[in-house]
């Protein structure tokens, strides 16, 4: 069927059947019988022969609509085939928690994209659960989490950072002119935190519950950067990761308080992918990037 539509498009804009047959590298026998066989299994005519002129009926405009869309279709399926092997061109349909589509992965993206300017990123952020949930759903290619979990054993995460967390305040806060503090110290102070169910909070949590040390909350939000700024206004301290906060320490807007007897601990960065999934060539090549570019030395904002 699909070279029976070829040939009648070709018939319909070419107008006569010998220069269809020139175009297509056929004989003008052949070009006729595919025309007979087509109208055949449409079960009508497609043309009014009009003596030795074939003029388009109604019926036959009809199928020139269809087997247009048909034969386009059919190329942006090879096109999309050719993806598959060639790493050069192609989309990349990646799925990122909050912190990496924010503070890690944009520079990595312009270096690729940089390297690689026929390859295109679809990103679609969200918590790790829903990054790993669009990735079960194979609503994207790779994921990027700050929490992995594979219940079902069908994904495979490689880890590629360590972001420590750290616990920060407004360089005017009390906190900030004594530099290192105990965890039942800085629990004296309000908190400005993530919404409940989010990892990061839970980390901070499980650490006070295990001292039975409550934690006052002044504020929460679901924005790291949100936090941030909240903090920099003195809404109260707050636990963030390295690569988010740096930028804000660096620049004075925020200082880091050490904490005597206490480990905050660290989220790792991991790299998600299906198992059974076959994935197009510019997206493993991206994989491979990543796991470079993060392997080869410490990445940790400074």
């Amino acid at each position: 069927m699909f070279q029976l539509l070829e040939t009648f498009v070709h018939i319909v804009e070419q107008e006569t059947l010998v220069k269809a047959a020139a175009t297509m590298h056929l004989t003008q026998p052949t070009v006729s019988r595919h025309v007979q066989q087509l109208e055949q299994q449409c079960g009508m005519p497609l043309f009014d022969r009009i003596g030795k002129k074939l003029v388009l009926n109604r019926a036959g405009e009809l199928v020139y609509r269809y087997a247009k869309r048909h034969l386009a279709l059919a190329e942006k399926m090879r096109d999309e085939l050719n993806s598959f092997t060639d790493p050069e061109v192609g989309n990349v349909y990646l799925g990122a928690g909050l912190t990496p589509s924010i503070y890690l992965l944009p520079p990595l993206l312009a270096l690729f994209r940089e390297q690689h300017p026929g390859v295109t990123f679809y990103v679609r952020t969200g918590s790790s659960k829903e990054t790993l949930d669009a990735l079960m759903q194979r609503e994207v290619d790779v994921g990027i989490v700050t929490t992995f979990q594979d219940q079902e054993g069908e994904l495979l995460g490689t880890p590629l950072l360590e972001d420590d967390l750290l616990l920060v305040a407004a360089p005017t806060h009390p906190l900030a002119e004594r530099g290192s503090v105990t965890l039942e110290e800085a629990v004296q102070y309000p908190f400005v935190l993530m919404k409940q169910g989010s990892g990061l909070r839970k980390m901070l949590a499980d650490i006070t519950a295990e001292r039975d040390l409550p934690l006052t909350i002044a504020m929460e939000t679901d924005s790291l950067e949100s936090i941030s700024r909240l903090v920099q206004h003195g809404v109260g301290i707050s636990c963030l990761p390295r690569s988010s906060a740096m930028d804000d320490v660096g620049q004075g807007r925020l200082r880091v308080i050490q904490l005597e007897d206490a480990q905050l601990g660290a989220r790792t960065i991991t790299l998600a992918m299906r198992k059974d999934s076959i994935i197009p060539a510019c997206a493993a090549q991206f994989c491979t990037y990543l796991r470079q570019w993060f392997a080869s030395k410490d990445r940790r904002p400074k």
